[in-house]
């Protein structure tokens, strides 16, 4: 396997991850993303090289971004990072000041700056 058969296959497993962790179907994320269920599977398996404007759609479907999907690390504690998109995917369904009240907050909690 050469290297951009590797990254097609991890990419398609990110996004397996992260549909499978958001609790829809392939069918499901095919229709928020107006794409062919068969494009959405082939892409999963690494069997189809999606181009940037795919992913965007891919990810906006997801609720993430394509920095979430490139710095996910799959070999990182599963727990946590399934913790941490599920508070990326609310911060993102709230208003910007609530958003901003909220980073304060984990920043006084982490002790951020101190």
């Amino acid at each position: 396997m050469d290297k951009e058969d590797s990254v097609v296959r991890r990419t398609g497993a990110k996004l397996r991850h992260f549909r499978i962790l958001k609790g829809i179907s392939q069918e499901q994320l095919a229709l928020d993303c107006d794409l062919n269920i068969n494009t959405i599977g082939m892409i999963e398996r690494g069997q189809k090289n999606p181009t940037i404007y795919t992913l965007q759609r891919i990810c906006d479907g997801l609720g993430i971004t394509l920095a979430t999907l490139f710095l996910y690390d799959e070999s990182s504690d599963t727990a946590a990072e399934d913790t941490i998109q599920r508070i990326e995917a609310v911060l993102r369904q709230m208003p910007r000041q609530d958003v901003e009240r909220v980073a304060r907050i984990v920043e006084e909690l982490s002790g951020f700056g101190h």
